[in-house]
């Protein structure tokens, strides 16, 4: 029985070998030249029509900005979607009292010194994550500040941003939870960012710029619109994450 498994397991990854070398044999074996008109084009007015030194910034907030928007909606739908699975379990599963001297949690925590909801933290832990988690947010904010100037943008840096607020959540030592890491408050940051971001799509709209036009494509500061999607693509990205962590870690039973 075993062996009859393990032949057809070795069919089934020599079959998708195969597929996956016809499918990408003629992306090697062409000898067709890559499309160059749009690089060229963007190497040579992407900086003068946006206002980016960083293309990629220019890329994906002027150019392509649907795309974002698509990307955008879909981590919208991707924390919706995990908040419905995790509300699904925690009606399926009744968890009892919180079991603070099994084993692990008496080799892993002073329970003296600890709130029972942090049973399973140590004190280095919350000391390391309370002093770093200011540190990564201010990170987090020159990333997205600074994402027309130099790598980074409002994803990347929203991505820090949220690291530094679920720092700030490992190492709160108190029952009381900090505004900023309070789940309510996190999703309330996020509708606020999305309808946001569509207003600001729109604002090119009323200047006969289009949607999602720069409004101060006219103007000696073409990169302020890219400043400013930055900062609400960065204020989503990072309260999303962030609510979707804390909320996993159990920090909404807790408000």
């Amino acid at each position: 029985m075993n062996d009859g498994k393990t032949a057809w397991r070795n069919i089934r990854i020599f079959a998708s070998l195969v597929l996956i070398g016809a499918v990408m044999a003629p992306i090697f074996l062409s000898d067709a030249s890559w499309p160059v008109t749009a690089r060229d084009y963007l190497m040579a007015q992407g900086q003068a029509e946006s206002g980016a030194v960083n293309l990629v910034s220019a890329i994906y907030l002027g150019y392509r900005a649907f795309d974002t928007l698509g990307e955008t909606i879909v981590l919208l739908i991707a924390v919706t979607g995990t908040l419905s699975l995790l509300a699904r379990v925690e009606s399926l599963v009744s968890p009892g009292p919180e079991d603070t001297s099994s084993p692990n949690a008496k080799g892993f925590s002073l329970s003296l010194e600890k709130r029972v909801s942090h049973a399973l933290r140590t004190n280095l832990l919350e000391e390391v994550t309370g002093k770093v988690g200011p540190i990564v947010l201010l990170f987090g904010f020159y990333v997205m500040l600074y994402g027309h100037l130099s790598p980074g943008g409002g994803f990347q840096g929203g991505v820090i941003i949220a690291s530094g607020i679920v720092f700030l959540a490992l190492g709160n030592p108190y029952e009381d939870k900090s505004v900023l890491v309070r789940p309510a408050i996190l999703g309330g940051m996020e509708n606020i960012a999305f309808l946001l971001f569509i207003l600001s799509a729109m604002s090119g709209v009323f200047l006969e710029e289009g949607f999602f036009g720069n409004p101060l494509a006219v103007s000696g500061t073409p990169e302020g619109f890219i400043i400013l999607m930055n900062c609400i693509i960065g204020m989503k990205v990072g309260s999303s994450l962030a609510f979707m962590c804390i909320v996993m870690m159990g920090g909404a039973n807790h408000d």
